[in-house]
C-alpha cells in the first residue's frame, strides 16, 4: 500500500508541475486586449564602453495566418502565437543605435516561427531574418536572410535546421519568452540548439551552436537559470517566481549586456489617443 502510495504521490506531483508550468501560458490576462510592458534599465557596450539606455519589451498573443506567418486578418488558416518585441535605443557621443527585435513563438509549444531584427544607425541600416519553413519530410527547417551595410558584408541567404531533431531549436533573442516555459518546479538541465544571437548592425552567423541551460537557484523572488553555448557559459537569466515567469534580470558573461526590470505593466500602445 505505502509504494502504491508513493506512486499516486509522485503522479501527482508530476501533474501539479506540468499544470504549474503551464498556467503562465494560458492565464486569461492574454486575452485582455492589452500587451504586457516591461521595462528594463540596461546597458551594452558599443565603441568599448557600457551605454545605459531603457529597454523596453512588449510581449502578447495574436493569432498568425501560417503561410505567411504575419498577424492573420481574413487567413483561415491560423496559429495563435507568443509575440515578443524587444525595442532598444542606445545613445552613444556619436548618435543613437536603435535595435527593434521581434521573436514570434507558438502558445502551443514555444516553437519559433519568425525571428525579425533591425538595427538603424546615422551609417546605415541592417536586418536579419529566421522564418519557420517545414519541409515536405517534415522536421522543422528555416530560412535565414541577413544583410548588413558594413563593408562587403551584404546580402546572406541560407536555410538553417537543428543538427539533432531530438534537441529543441531555439533563437537566441527568443530566450526571455522561450526560458519562461522552463520547468521551475523540477528544474531539469536542458539541452537545445540556439540560433546566434542577431542584435548586431554587422553581419552575425546563422547556423545553430549546442547549448545548455541549467538551474542555479533562487534569488531575490527569481529563479536563476544559466545558459551555456558550446560548453562555455554565455548569460545568466532571472525569472520571477510570479507575474507569468516574466524575465526580471540578465547579465552576459562577458559583461557586453544587462537587463534589470524596473516596471511591468499592460497597456495599449497602438490606439492614438487625444485626436
Amino acid at each position: 500500500m505505502s509504494m502504491l502510495k508513493t506512486l499516486i504521490a509522485a503522479s501527482l506531483l508530476s501533474i501539479s508541475s506540468l499544470a504549474t508550468a503551464q498556467d503562465w501560458k494560458s492565464d486569461p490576462v492574454w486575452h485582455d486586449g492589452l500587451v504586457e510592458r516591461a521595462t528594463y534599465d540596461a546597458t551594452r557596450v558599443v565603441y568599448g564602453k557600457p551605454r545605459a539606455y531603457e529597454a523596453v519589451f512588449f510581449t502578447n498573443k495574436e493569432q498568425h495566418d501560417t503561410k505567411t506567418w504575419t498577424k492573420a486578418d481574413k487567413s483561415t488558416e491560423t496559429q495563435e502565437v507568443f509575440k515578443h518585441n524587444q525595442i532598444e535605443v542606445i545613445p552613444t557621443p556619436n548618435y543613437d543605435y536603435k535595435y527593434a527585435t521581434t521573436s514570434h513563438l507558438t502558445v502551443a509549444d514555444l516553437k519559433l516561427t519568425r525571428l525579425d531584427m533591425g538595427s538603424q544607425e546615422f551609417c546605415g541600416a541592417s536586418f536579419k531574418q529566421f522564418l519557420l519553413h517545414p519541409t515536405p519530410r517534415g522536421g522543422d527547417q528555416y530560412k535565414y536572410f541577413g544583410f548588413s551595410y558594413m563593408p562587403e558584408a551584404g546580402r546572406v541567404e541560407k536555410s538553417v535546421s537543428a543538427p539533432d531533431a531530438r534537441t529543441p531549436l531555439v533563437a537566441y533573442n527568443s530566450l526571455p519568452v522561450w526560458l519562461r516555459g522552463y520547468d521551475f518546479a523540477n528544474k531539469p538541465t536542458v539541452d537545445l540548439s540556439i540560433l546566434p544571437d542577431q542584435k548586431n548592425n554587422r553581419a552575425t552567423p546563422a547556423d545553430p551552436a549546442a547549448a545548455q541551460v541549467k538551474y542555479a537557484g533562487a534569488e531575490d523572488g527569481s529563479h536563476k537559470l544559466e545558459l551555456s553555448i558550446d560548453g562555455k557559459l554565455s548569460g545568466t537569466y532571472w525569472f520571477a517566481t510570479d507575474r507569468q515567469n516574466v524575465m526580471t534580470r540578465y547579465e552576459s558573461a562577458d559583461g557586453q549586456q544587462t537587463y534589470k526590470l524596473k516596471s511591468l505593466d499592460r497597456v495599449n500602445y497602438w490606439t492614438i489617443k487625444g485626436e
